[in-house]
């Protein structure tokens, strides 16, 4: 009896745990729909795009909005965030995994794949996302890293991230590519196909939002193929808030979605620490175990099961990571200096300050 009691309570933590992993840190990769709807992302439609300017200021709102509030009031003048063309941060060239911040710091990566639900193997890897949880604190930091990432894959030379699972040793190469990247440890990952995403904003009861301005986009889809949606503060279903990450018609395209991406999940997790979420665990902890994969071992659940009783609501700081534009031999990349890169990390983690998502 003792036995079965403690089965079922670690159950309901483990489940209650990777409940707060979703609301806090996966809502992002789990609204991408170019990932739940497979064919709409690979397809090579034209974009229509919109005002650079508007794109621009979309990437600067979401970046104030995960600012936290001690940040924004402290000068930079002794920050490790100067990004001019000539900075050169005080970081090792060579790309080994960073130490210092790894002591009181679990590091996770979040992945979403395009994979059917009776498929075994891992296709491209659509989002990917370093979340970094401050054990003591309790202070998240996110990193969007875009699909068309530049990186060479061992034994594969130049590619995009987003195929390294795939071509590679599956999310271990992912892993270890990120790992060099960013020089930060990553302690183990949460894989979503996205199965039941939109029955678990319909179970929350939605997310509140404020869409940026008029969303309106045909996309080919048989069954889900229409993105329409009004600008304004409003409340979104499973349906529409899949919509609202999915739009990628402006200048700025997927680094624009990347953006969306964090907006929905600040509403996530705005959502999953109201009070009336609790009575609605029984249904939502099923959902999720059916939706998310995880190496995560007791250990380190617990470990994350502890931050959430100790501290509540997280501060969230999010950052894409940043980059250019680079076309070779007519592909399209997202080009990344590691070193620069590295410094906008460590910048994340310690200050919990973004940057600009531009390098230029």
């Amino acid at each position: 009896m003792q036995r079965k009691t403690f089965g079922l309570l670690f159950r309901v933590c483990k489940g209650y745990c990777l409940l707060f992993l979703f609301g806090i840190v996966l809502g992002a990769s789990f609204v991408l729909g170019p990932l739940f709807f497979s064919h709409i992302s690979n397809e090579q439609r034209p974009l229509q795009a919109a005002e650079p300017k508007e794109s621009n200021s979309l990437l600067e709102k979401n970046n104030q909005d995960f600012i936290p509030q001690d940040a924004q009031d402290q000068p930079d003048s002794k920050s490790t965030s100067d990004l001019s063309p000539n900075f050169n941060p005080d970081l090792n060239s060579s790309p080994q995994v960073s130490s210092s911040l790894t002591g009181n710091r679990m590091t996770i990566l979040l992945v979403g794949v395009d994979r059917r639900p009776n498929e075994k193997s891992l296709s491209n890897t659509d989002t990917l996302i370093v979340a970094s949880v401050d054990i003591q604190n309790g202070k998240v930091a996110l990193v969007s890293i875009p699909r068309d990432t530049q990186v060479v894959i061992p034994g594969h030379g130049m590619n995009k991230i987003n195929a390294a699972a795939r071509i590679g040793n599956g999310l271990k190469t992912t892993s270890n590519i990120i790992e060099k990247l960013i020089a930060q440890r990553i302690d183990g990952y949460v894989l979503t196909n996205f199965t039941g995403f939109k029955d678990i904003i319909n179970t929350l009861g939605g997310i509140t939002v404020n869409v940026e301005k008029d969303m309106y986009y045909v996309t080919g889809d048989k069954t889900d193929g229409l993105i329409n949606l009004k600008k304004g503060i409003q409340r979104l279903n499973g349906n529409q808030a899949l919509q609202y990450a999915r739009f990628r018609q402006d200048a700025l395209a997927d680094i624009s979605r990347t953006s969306r991406q964090q907006t929905v999940l600040k509403a996530l997790g705005k959502e999953f620490f109201q009070v009336q979420t609790i009575p609605k665990l029984p249904q939502l902890i099923p959902q999720l175990m059916k939706s998310v994969e995880t190496n995560l071992s007791i250990s380190q659940i617990w470990a994350l099961s502890n931050v959430l009783l100790r501290t509540g609501t997280p501060k969230i700081s999010s950052q894409t990571l940043p980059g250019d534009f680079l076309t070779e031999d007519g592909i399209s990349y997202w080009k990344v200096d590691p070193q620069r890169a590295q410094a906008v990390i460590r910048r994340l983690f310690i200050e919990g300050k973004t940057s600009s998502v531009f390098f230029k």
